[in-house]
């Protein structure tokens, strides 16, 4: 019987902790905490880039879907409501906090998404090309 090998599905890749240390730009990571790092949507939407350049919307909903299950299992409503510590980035956050870190990055990786997902055209003017000494307009000529 000839079977046809089957690659296992890819299992999305642990984006939180290598996010903040990619976010970690006001101290460094081992240092601060968390407190060393900006979420804004450009460096999520940065990070996302970095790790996959052809789809970097499904890296954001990675990391919102991340997000979420941390607040499901280490939120203050979550299973194990007492929070969780994680020695890589040196936090130790309460069932509270995970809950606002975790809401927070849902937030933040949405806008990311919503940038990356933006329209790539050029709705600019064209741009004005020196040609032979004179300027021109090259995408009206003739």
């Amino acid at each position: 019987m000839n079977r046809i090998p089957q690659l296992p599905a890819a299992h999305p890749q642990n984006h939180l902790e290598a996010l903040a240390k990619y976010c970690a730009t006001m101290c460094e990571i081992e240092c601060c905490g968390l407190d060393a790092c900006d979420f804004s949507p450009v460096h999520i939407a940065s990070y996302c880039l970095s790790r996959d350049v052809r789809y970097p919307s499904r890296v954001a909903m990675e990391i919102i879907e991340q997000a979420k299950t941390l607040k499901k299992n280490y939120g203050s409503n979550g299973a194990s409501a007492r929070g969780i510590t994680i020695d890589e980035i040196n936090e130790r956050m309460t069932g509270r906090r995970v809950d606002i870190l975790a809401e927070i990055l849902v937030r933040q990786a949405a806008l990311a998404k919503a940038i990356l997902d933006t329209d790539q055209a050029d709705e600019r003017d064209p741009v004005f090309v020196w040609q032979n000494g004179r300027g021109s307009n090259a995408l009206n000529e003739d």
